[in-house]
């Protein structure tokens, strides 16, 4: 069989599976990307959110990089709906949102705490980060830079 030179550029596996909790809400990692996987590629990570009432808290932080978060709920008979309820902190305003949404974060802005609650049905959430490395994770309360993020 004849070797396919961009192979390497299609992610279908995650490099393992991750369900993180502690620091920051239960995700189940089904696909990434970085410039440790890929050369040259930006950090992307793709996660589902179960349903549940409160798969937990992402605290708020910064990044010295660039960052767009995304939430998309699965309910074909509302495609707006994002299924739950969101709450995010953008420096010092709360938002409340219950629609589908993306999210840009400048480097340096503070965001979070986000909080998603009475989730009816799965979300698909990912965030890009415009870094080729690890995201650098600035904590508001001073904990480590990167404590408790996948590898």
């Amino acid at each position: 069989m004849e070797k396919l030179n961009y192979a390497n550029y299609i992610i279908t596996d995650p490099p393992h599976h991750i369900q993180r909790k502690e620091n920051g809400p239960v995700l189940n990692h089904i696909l990434g990307v970085n410039g440790q996987l890929l050369n040259g590629a930006f950090h992307v990570n793709c996660a589902w959110i179960m349903p549940g009432p409160n798969p937990g808290v992402l605290e708020a932080h910064s990044h010295p990089h660039d960052e767009v978060i995304g939430f998309i709920g699965t309910d074909m008979e509302n495609p707006g709906d994002l299924g739950a309820e969101a709450e995010l902190w953008i420096e010092n305003e709360k938002y409340l949102i219950r629609k589908n949404f993306l999210a840009f974060f400048p480097k340096g802005m503070i965001h979070c705490p986000l909080t998603v609650t009475n989730v009816r049905q799965p979300i698909l959430h990912f965030d890009i980060q415009i870094t080729q490395e690890r995201p650098q994770f600035l904590w508001v309360n001073g904990r480590k830079n990167d404590e408790g993020f996948p590898e």
